[in-house]
Parts: C-alpha cells; sequence; structure tokens
C-alpha cells in the first residue's frame, strides 16, 4: 500500500491530505468574509435569503449565508421569519430569532391544533422566539398534554432548552445560557482573563494523564462580569478522560483552589503523549476584547466561546447542579479542535454560581 504523503496547509503548515487550505483556515477566512460585510452586502444577502427561502434546507448557499450572518453579523431575521413562515419552513429553527407578534401568535395556533404534525419543529422555532407568551404556553402545553405529545419523545420544558432557557414545576423561567457571548481565538497578546488548559502538576488517579485547568477565569475582568465571579476560579479536569466518561464534576472556590471528580470512567489507559498536552498547553487562545453576537459558536467555525449559545454536537443538555439539583447555565464550550490537531468533539462547561460548582462533558458526532 503506498503511503499518502501529507501536504501542509498553505497559511498554517498544519498537515492534511487534500489540497487547498486546512479545515481551521478555511473556517476562519469564512468567517472574516461575514464579518467584513458592509451594511449593504449583508441587507443584499438577507434579501437573496428572503428570495430563496425554499432553499435553505438544502444546507447549501442560502442556509450558510443566512448561518454566516446571524453568527457574524448578529442579523434581525423578522422578516426572514415572515419569509419562511409562509412557505411552512421551520428549519433552522433560528429562522424565527426575531419573530414577530403575529408569527408567534400563528406558530402558537398551529401548536395547539390537537393532531399537530410538526410539533417537534414548531416547539423548536418558539423556543427561540422565548417570549412570555411562549413560556406560559410551554407550560400549559406540559400541564396538559395534546394528542400530538405521544409522538415525542419529550416534554415542552426540554425543547425550551433549545432556546437557552427552562421553567420550574411553577412554570417559573429557568435561564440556561447567559445573555453575553466572547469568544476564545488565537492571539498573541498577554490578556490574563482567560487562561486556556494551564498545568497544575497534578496527574489524574484513573489514567496517570497531566491534569490541566481547562479554564482560569478572572472573574473581575470587566469582560466577565456578566458571570457574577468574585473572583478567580480554576476548572481542573483530566483531558485524557473527560472525553471518555459521563462528565466531571468541579467544586471550585474563588480564591482559584478546585477539586475534581470523574463520573463513569470508561478506559483506565492514557491516549495523550506528553507531546499531545505540550500543545494543549501552550495554545495562543485569548479572550476576544470585545463581546461576540449570542449564536458566534453556530456559525460553521471551530471556535471556543465564553457565555453566548453553543453550537451543540449532538442534543443540547443541561445538567442538575450536584448540590441543588437546579438546572445550570452554559459557561463555556471548548472546542478540542482549538487545543489538540486531528481531535473531534466539544467540551461544553455548566455551573451553579450558587454552589460554586461547574459540571464538564464531551459530545462528539
Amino acid at each position: 500500500m503506498t503511503k499518502r504523503t501529507p501536504i501542509p496547509c498553505p497559511e498554517c503548515a498544519r498537515e492534511k491530505y487534500f489540497e487547498g487550505l486546512c479545515y481551521a483556515c478555511n473556517s476562519r477566512k469564512l468567517r472574516l468574509h461575514y464579518e467584513l460585510m458592509t451594511q449593504e452586502q449583508v441587507a443584499a444577502t438577507i434579501a437573496n435569503i428572503i428570495d430563496q427561502i425554499e432553499t435553505i434546507e438544502d444546507w447549501d448557499k442560502v442556509y450558510k449565508d443566512f448561518i454566516g450572518l446571524l453568527a457574524y453579523q448578529d442579523i434581525n431575521t423578522k422578516e426572514i421569519a415572515k419569509a419562511a413562515f409562509r412557505k411552512n419552513i421551520f428549519h433552522p429553527p433560528t429562522l424565527y430569532r426575531n419573530a414577530s407578534d403575529e408569527i408567534q401568535d400563528q406558530l402558537i395556533a398551529l401548536i395547539k391544533q390537537p393532531n399537530c404534525s410538526s410539533a417537534s419543529a414548531i416547539l423548536n422555532c418558539l423556543s427561540i422566539i422565548g417570549s412570555k407568551k411562549v413560556q406560559d404556553v410551554f407550560f400549559e402545553l406540559e400541564k396538559n398534554p395534546l394528542p400530538w405529545r405521544k409522538n415525542l419523545y419529550v416534554d415542552p420544558s426540554f425543547y425550551a432548552g433549545l432556546g437557552g432557557w427552562t421553567f420550574n414545576n411553577d412554570g417559573e423561567r429557568v435561564a440556561l445560557q447567559y445573555k453575553e457571548c466572547y469568544a476564545l481565538l488565537e492571539d498573541e497578546r498577554t490578556d490574563n482573563a482567560v487562561k486556556v488548559s494551564t498545568v497544575t502538576g497534578a496527574h489524574c488517579t484513573v489514567c496517570n494523564c497531566a491534569v490541566v485547568n481547562i479554564l482560569t477565569l478572572d472573574g473581575t475582568d470587566e469582560r466577565l462580569r456578566f458571570l457574577e465571579l468574585s473572583g478567580t476560579i480554576q476548572l481542573p479536569i483530566c483531558p485524557n478522560c473527560a472525553s471518555m466518561c459521563e462528565k466531571t464534576i468541579i467544586q471550585y472556590q474563588v480564591n482559584g483552589t478546585s477539586t475534581f471528580e470523574m463520573i463513569d470512567p470508561f478506559v483506565t489507559e492514557n491516549y495523550l503523549s506528553e507531546e499531545a498536552i505540550q500543545k494543549l498547553t501552550n495554545n495562543h487562545l485569548r479572550l476576544s476584547l470585545t463581546p461576540k453576537p449570542i449564536y458566534y459558536a453556530c456559525g460553521n467555525d471551530d471556535v471556543s466561546t465564553i457565555g453566548g449559545s453553543p453550537e451543540w454536537v449532538q442534543d443540547w443538555q443541561y445538567e442538575n447542579c450536584p448540590n441543588c439539583q437546579k438546572k445550570m447555565k452554559l459557561l463555556a464550550a471548548i472546542s478540542w479542535d482549538q487545543l489538540m490537531e486531528y481531535t473531534e468533539g466539544t467540551l461544553y462547561i455548566e455551573n451553579c454560581n450558587s454552589c460554586s460548582i461547574a459540571v464538564a462533558f464531551h459530545q462528539q458526532t
């Protein structure tokens, strides 16, 4: 068998086995393409999305343009939602982010039909709208389910999670996401607000891999005030076991000391070499200087984020705090590919500020 020769990326020299830019560089260029659009170009692209809305479910240009503008230009989707509703298009549900009250009410009318044939898709769209009226409808549907409920696997409260919220047994709203978002991007500047994958000197008791603080967050930095941390916290994990256990539970203190335990590790072998750990801890990820759009992570770009709405690899997942049992809030989403070459998946980190507990779990296709 002929051994294939790797081809270096012409921009970053990352080895790959195909011509042209590597995935990371290609994604970065795509992101810059949308970020650098003029308002005239944005308006023209939105007009084209509306005109070609019937092709959005082909996952081709119109879909990519919509996701790019949503993630990097934070566009208002009111007119797009109107066009999508006229054509009975309910995917992606973020089409309805800024839907008018009229469109919202028409979606509610559909979901209230006893035998609604598109209940799952419409619940997703309504969850993205996430108004108080939607919340009340979801609560009523959960307490008094209609016949279409038997065709679904989960209750409306689960669907609400796609929009970053849910409700408790009394119908009171529970926020599952922070309303601000910052990105972790490659940058050579010095910035100590967030440190990613720093060495601790400890080793995992399960596999003996080096333990790292996957995140060190300075809650006193102005950009991170929205996290409501009163000091600096460190979130240690085993980078080998984190992707091969059910979850990692971290008890943290604002003075920086933390402990962690892994729930149901699947293996005991360490698959990360010293070279891999070195690459992991020698990253140049820095917190963005300015806020990013809430859907920044959803732009088909391997980026890590603090706050905001993540791009879920699988279904959205919100853990209950191991201490108080309340739903936890999404703190960060870390793309492994930014830290180690040829790795896949995302590490999601959620926290309960009241109990100073974080939970980290891995999702991969």
